[in-house]
């Protein structure tokens, strides 16, 4: 793992549990309680707005479906991110 790989992780983590704070608010107030099924469009957007174009959107939104989880999703999104990363680079 490169350095700057390790450098994105803990931020990419934060970012990832803000988007997940800021996406509960917008399924509960917005969606009146609906289950938002677009919502990796959702996080793609919050991550890339708070970390900037580090990936492009599309990877991103691919990364997080596929995603697969026993706990949380941000440590499991954000670990499986820098790995593609370092694989690409």
């Amino acid at each position: 793992m490169t350095s700057y790989q390790h450098e994105l992780y803990d931020p990419l983590r934060a970012a990832l549990d803000a988007a997940a704070k800021a996406h509960h608010d917008y399924e509960t107030v917005v969606l009146n309680g609906e289950r938002d099924l677009q919502w990796p469009g959702f996080y793609t957007a919050y991550v890339l707005g708070r970390l900037h174009d580090f990936m492009i959107p599309s990877e991103l939104v691919g990364i997080l479906e596929s995603v697969e989880t026993t706990g949380g999703l941000s440590e499991a999104a954000a670990g499986t991110i820098v790995k593609d990363m370092g694989q690409d680079g």
